[in-house]
């Protein structure tokens, strides 16, 4: 699932005109995407932008801190779902920003790839358990898109952008699958009328 969300972001991306590099490792750890563009006016534009598609969670998308995890037979686990106080979302959607942006690693990866480029951080996620911890990400300078306006903007195939991924594909699928499910008055196309083997028409 998190590949195929990657590759539609992608090619969200490219078609705004980004050149991309997807899956950059850095020893253990890896970027999601880094997209650049040549605005108008000749400056270069960076994007890093992280993933997060989960559609189910039960979780949060930032651990816990060391801190707040605790230790001995009270440590928390870092990925545990018990609500968290407003202080504890605030710090661990700092440790999650500062481990995805703005570790040295991270710098030195977009530095090595585009030297001179300012970069800006987002976030694409699908469904959160806390809109608390979207709101501490973005005081924390990370720009949040909603999977679903991704979804949106590829099936508006605008002028002037390019297709360039493996992403283009599915979103000609999903493009397909919405105007005929529209076209049907919303009905589920095989509804409508769509063959399937076994089932009468």
């Amino acid at each position: 699932m998190a590949l195929l969300a990657e590759s539609l972001v992608e090619e969200w991306l490219n078609r705004k005109s980004f050149f991309t590099i997807r899956g950059v490792k850095h020893g253990v750890h890896e970027v999601d995407l880094l997209g650049i563009r040549r605005e108008t006016n000749g400056t270069v534009e960076g994007w890093h932008v992280e993933v997060q598609a989960s559609f189910r969670p039960v979780g949060y998308i930032a651990k816990l801190t060391n801190d707040i995890a605790g230790e001995g037979d009270n440590r928390r686990a870092k990925t545990s779902a018990k609500a968290r106080t407003p202080e504890e979302v605030e710090a661990c959607a700092r440790e999650w920003v500062r481990g995805k942006f703005l570790t040295d690693d991270k710098k030195r990866v977009r530095n090595a790839l585009w030297p001179g480029v300012t970069w800006s951080y987002h976030l694409v996620h699908a469904v959160v358990r806390a809109e608390s911890e979207l709101t501490a990400f973005r005081g924390l300078g990370v720009e949040c898109h909603p999977f679903t306006a991704i979804l949106s903007e590829l099936l508006q195939r605008a002028k002037g952008g390019f297709s360039g991924s493996a992403g283009g594909d599915i979103a000609e699928i999903v493009g397909y699958y919405n105007a005929h499910s529209s076209s049907a008055g919303g009905a589920h196309p095989i509804d409508a009328g769509v063959d399937r083997p076994g089932r009468p028409l």
